[in-house]
């Protein structure tokens, strides 16, 4: 028996279980009983389980039963670390067109039942839009340095060909990006509110087992757009090129949470803007030339391509989509819509 199972015995003594077989799956393991099948997974801090217990109180009805210790703890201690126990549901991981529809109509009702309006200031507006100019101002220097540098070689590697390949279209894309932002920046100083809500933090399909969410612990109050992104971020490198019921999907999440044009803007900027590029040209230049293995490299830069190729053919339809309807069709919701959490 291996340390890190018989931790998990340990940790599912508290819990009066037995069990039979233990799976891992990822961070959490799947727990054969005869009591049934269970999912146990470890937190990394309190701040995991704080926001399970907040997740439990706004969204209770939304979470797959939790169960308590013979202690009646909603959390096990053992070996440092906190763990928690619930029923296993196996997510959705195929990207059905329905599946899809669902999920985010299912994001939609949670983020409605916590919306709510905040001030901000002229301030943190300024500050949040110079952060993330000087983010991509660095990321298009580090691009502009080594396209320079490439171009003037007598023979450009496969890599480096490839580079020079996508140049022009990433400083599209950041170019996209940071007019979106000025729009969203532009919008909120009008109104001087943004709206929040408590957020997944980790929205995404296999997450989504309906009615309930799982994997609660990087929840928090932020943007609904937030999980909005991270959805689309993941998938994105995971099925390859998004179909339609991805854009229909958004409609879904409007007819129960319509998006203001400052919550459209913002979403657009951050989908827009090119992620991992800088990544693969760092880990290209830090190998030694005696060390690299250039297709391992080109593949790696490839799957980054079509990840952004596949989010920008989603941003475009969005963009187009918000086009052809009528301005008053595209305004969004500006009342708070709070429903009260669900206990």
């Amino acid at each position: 028996m291996t340390i890190r199972s018989e931790t998990y015995r340990a940790v599912l003594h508290q819990y009066g279980l037995q069990p039979r077989h233990i799976e891992q799956r990822g961070k959490a393991v799947k727990v054969h009983t005869d009591r049934g099948v269970f999912a146990l997974k470890p937190l990394d801090d309190e701040q995991e389980a704080a926001a399970i217990w907040q997740s439990l109180h706004y969204y209770g009805r939304h979470c797959p039963p939790h169960y308590g210790t013979r202690l009646r703890s909603l959390f096990a201690a053992e070996g440092g670390r906190l763990y928690y126990l619930q029923a296993w549901h196996e997510g959705e991981t195929g990207g059905k067109e329905e599946a899809v529809r669902a999920f985010f109509r299912g994001l939609a009702h949670l983020h409605r039942a916590t919306v709510r309006f905040v001030k901000v200031s002229e301030e943190e507006i300024n500050a949040y839009r110079k952060q993330k100019k000087e983010e991509w101002q660095r990321e298009r220097a580090v691009w502009e340095e080594r396209i320079e540098r490439y171009e003037t070689a007598w023979y450009m590697s496969p890599f480096q060909l490839q580079c020079c390949t996508y140049f022009h279209e990433v400083m599209r894309a950041y170019w996209f990006a940071e007019e979106q932002l000025a729009a969203w920046e532009e919008a909120v100083k009008e109104t001087k509110q943004w709206r929040i809500a408590w957020v997944h933090g980790k929205a995404r399909l296999s997450h989504y087992v309906t009615p309930y969410w799982i994997s609660w612990e990087r929840a928090h109050w932020n943007s609904p757009v937030y999980d909005l992104t991270a959805a689309f971020r993941i998938h994105v490198r995971m099925f390859p090129p998004l179909g339609q019921e991805w854009i229909e999907g958004i409609d879904e999440y409007e007819k129960e949470l319509p998006l203001s044009p400052a919550e459209r803007a913002f979403l657009y900027s951050h989908l827009a803007e090119p992620r991992g590029f800088v990544r693969c040209l760092e880990r290209y230049e830090a190998a030694s030339h005696m060390e690299r293995n250039e297709r391992e490299h080109v593949a790696a830069l490839l799957r980054c391509y079509m990840a952004f190729k596949n989010m920008e053919a989603v941003v475009m339809h969005l963009v187009q989509r918000d086009a052809a309807q009528p301005q008053g069709e595209t305004d969004g919701s500006e009342a708070p819509a709070d429903e009260g959490g669900s206990r």
